[in-house]
């Protein structure tokens, strides 16, 4: 059977979480009162108890919610499920926003064993039907498929414009949900997360919004995969115009 092991939510970024009984979804945002929840694409952050035991055989003494994922689940190949997969948790429903992440900053966890199966193996969704789940809830892989868009800009751009081209690309494109993948001032890392957006997240529509200019010859003749549309705009007008 495939059900909610453990939920686990905290009141502060970067730290484990608590474990509690059940929780409000709340639709478009996440856990109710938990510090991860938001209006982004990694609301709900899951992991597999079968991945949690994998750490627990390398010696480590950890439970559910070390990990900092709101859901432990049991029975789910939560490695199998592709971007768009919508799955029930009880009566809520949720959309796969996510494969894995990048942790910036090791955790003590990683520095314990020397691994961490948060990012390879966790994955994230948002919520589009909320309610009331619990600990025991069974969960249910949906044959519905949804798609997903993708800004890639700097930090800068996204405070600035951010707001406006996501109401455009919602309304041009209607995708399931819309991401933001940030541009670092320090290095160019337009590349690793082009590669993961179409060989990971297989995000099928891709706006890289550059005001600057700075990535355009970089861009020019590059080819894509059939089936993902790769877009580059200076301007809410450019936007305004695809």
């Amino acid at each position: 059977m495939m059900r909610v092991k453990a939920i686990s939510i905290s009141d502060r970024k970067g730290v484990r979480k608590k474990n509690i009984d059940s929780v409000k979804l709340i639709e478009n945002f996440g856990l109710e009162n938990d510090a991860h929840g938001g209006k982004w694409h990694r609301q709900v952050s899951f992991l597999a108890e079968e991945s949690i035991q994998t750490m627990r055989d390398k010696g480590l003494n950890v439970v559910a919610g070390n990990f900092a994922e709101n859901i432990t689940t049991e029975g789910v190949d939560l490695c199998s499920l592709a971007v768009g997969t919508h799955i029930r948790l009880g009566k809520t429903e949720l959309i796969i926003s996510q494969l894995g992440k990048v942790c910036h900053n090791p955790c003590a966890i990683y520095h314990q064993a020397g691994d961490c199966v948060m990012p390879r193996e966790g994955i994230f969704g948002v919520v589009i039907q909320g309610g009331e789940i619990a600990v025991g809830d069974e969960i249910e892989v949906l044959e519905k498929r949804s798609t997903s868009a993708a800004i890639i800009g700097s930090r800068d751009s996204e405070k600035q414009f951010g707001g406006k081209i996501n109401q455009i690309l919602t309304a041009k494109w209607q995708p399931a949900f819309i991401r933001f993948d940030t541009l670092k001032q320090q290095e160019d890392n337009l590349e690793p997360v082009l590669a993961d957006l179409i060989e990971t997240q297989n995000v099928s529509k891709i706006l890289i919004f550059d005001p600057s200019g700075k990535h355009g010859l970089a861009l020019a003749g590059r080819t894509v995969p059939e089936g993902v549309a790769l877009h580059y705009c200076k301007s809410l007008e450019e936007v305004e115009q695809l």
